[in-house]
């Protein structure tokens, strides 16, 4: 019975509503489960909502490989930053309670905040805050809160050592802890903690009543996705990281269909089913651009990006579309809402890859264009991504091929072991143990490694596979004149986490 009224609300058509035939909803469900198999995802939920009812929401795959437990539209997956327009709101409101400004100085909330120069830190403002253009480039700073046992006091000030990348205000530069401070600032501002505030003004009366605010509240509630990432031909289990200490930033988990009720109240701007939560005022603000990305060649039907207020904005087939993204280790997400046509789409899934992205622009082709036979975003992403995979593959061997060949020499591994400081970072301990070199950072419990020679004073590690994606990376000493180990440097190869922001001085 279950799975009956499952297939019935999956395939529920509103004409009168939104305009669109079954005949592309099925198409776009075989398309949903085209791409699942291709990009081998274990398991994702896609909902489509319009402003007041959701028209399609279904499971695909599963949620958990080895226990068979399918995905449906209940399933939570983490929705990471996605949850930052939940930050961007709530700011929101408090403006309009006049309790703040989005021109306040932040440092006026926050005294311990600090950025690279006195300038910036003196003027950086909420609304910086909120859309990422404080000069440092993306993801800086990110290893200083994930996996970290640091306090969100202490990120906030550890950053005032990351280094710009571009003139304060002249660049996009996505930043987490630009948003986990606007999330203090709304705890300063009220005394509630921000899962407190967001529970109270946002989820619990949007019956947003799966959705949580940490991963310590897994245990408390069933049907939970497993993150996984794809590896070597199988998909790879990881275990669920706590971001507690960067939760303004994208702590939420959450399923489609609760979020649906999230892009409800967006599509109504900010009314929903009587209810005023914030102002058009406000999501007017929140959905203006305010900083610019660059337009590719390949970005077809595109004439600008943008950001705004914890949401990205840019145009699609004539109309203003208004999402965000989000990246947590072992699932993606993405949403994406349409004021102009009423549309509202969510895709989570729990493995690494782009297809997120291909599903929503072949969703918006389909209900935007009536695209029905057109361009297949899947294949074409797929391509791209093989050959990178390509290209990437044959560096490795490369790579592997000259371990030992360059120098095979190494010092006695008692030369190398000891406390190395980073000023931002702390302490990675480096150590010997049945023969076999080991270092640890001491902040980051899930990062800890055998090191294995490669050339000279450089060594090559993997994290544990079970608790990070993260590649292969190398781990190097540096000496002094008299050939002593003065320094530790670390590098893995990823998009998101810049170990060489670090620079570790061995303690005498």
């Amino acid at each position: 019975m279950k799975n009956i009224k499952s297939f019935l609300f999956t395939l529920l058509f509103i004409s009168s509503l939104f305009g669109q035939t079954n005949e592309q909803l099925e198409i776009l469900d075989k398309y949903y489960q085209k791409t699942l198999d291709e990009w081998n995802i274990p398991g994702m939920a896609i909902a489509i909502t319009t402003g007041d009812s959701i028209i399609f929401s279904k499971g695909y795959g599963y949620a958990n490989i080895a226990k068979k437990t399918k995905v449906d539209g209940n399933t939570l997956f983490a929705i990471a930053s996605n949850s930052k327009a939940f930050t961007a709101t709530a700011i929101g409101q408090l403006a309009e309670e006049k309790k703040l400004n989005f021109s306040d100085k932040v440092i006026d909330h926050l005294p311990y905040y600090k950025l690279y120069n006195d300038y910036t830190t003196q003027n950086e403002t909420i609304e910086d805050l909120l859309c990422h253009r404080n000069g440092l480039k993306t993801f800086s700073g990110d290893l200083l809160w994930y996996a970290t046992t640091k306090t969100p006091e202490e990120i906030i000030s550890a950053q005032q050592y990351l280094k710009p990348k571009y003139d304060f205000r002249t660049r996009f530069g996505y930043s987490n802890i630009s948003f986990l401070a606007a999330g203090m600032v709304i705890e300063k501002t009220t005394n509630l903690s921000w899962a407190k505030y967001v529970t109270d003004h946002f989820l619990t009366p949007l019956k947003m009543n799966r959705t949580l605010v940490s991963t310590n509240q897994i245990k408390k509630v069933k049907n939970i996705a497993t993150p996984y990432f794809y590896e070597n031909g199988k998909n790879i289990e990881l275990k669920w990281v706590n971001w507690d200490n960067i939760a303004p930033a994208g702590a939420l988990i959450s399923s489609v269909n609760d979020y649906s009720k999230w892009l409800q109240l967006n599509l109504n701007k900010g009314t929903l089913n009587g209810k005023k939560y914030f102002s058009e005022r406000t999501f007017n603000k929140l959905t203006t651009p305010y900083i610019n990305f660059n337009v590719n060649k390949n970005d077809e039907k595109i004439n600008f990006k943008a950001y705004g207020l914890g949401w990205s904005i840019q145009d699609y087939q004539g109309y203003k579309i208004i999402g965000h993204g989000g990246g947590y280790d072992g699932m993606i997400s993405k949403s994406t809402f349409v004021p102009e046509k009423n549309i509202g789409i969510i895709i989570l899934t729990n493995n690494l890859s782009w297809a997120p992205s291909a599903m929503m622009y072949k969703t918006l082709d389909v209900l935007l264009a009536n695209k029905t036979n057109g361009k297949d975003w899947s294949h074409n992403y797929l391509n791209y991504k093989q050959k990178q995979d390509s290209i990437s593959i044959v560096k490795t061997v490369k790579n592997e091929n000259l371990r030992g060949k360059l120098n095979n020499k190494h010092l006695d591994y008692k030369e190398y072991t000891g406390v190395y400081t980073e000023t931002m970072y702390g302490n990675v301990k480096v150590y010997s143990k049945n023969g076999k070199l080991y270092f640890s950072m001491e902040k980051s419990p899930i990062f800890k490694a055998e090191l294995k020679h490669w050339n000279h004073q450089i060594f090559t590690f993997r994290f544990d596979t079970n608790l990070s994606s993260l590649p292969e990376g190398k781990l190097w000493f540096d000496l002094d004149k008299n050939g002593n180990v003065e320094k530790l440097h670390i590098d893995v190869p990823n998009p998101d986490f810049f170990f060489t922001e670090f620079e570790f001085i061995k303690q005498k």
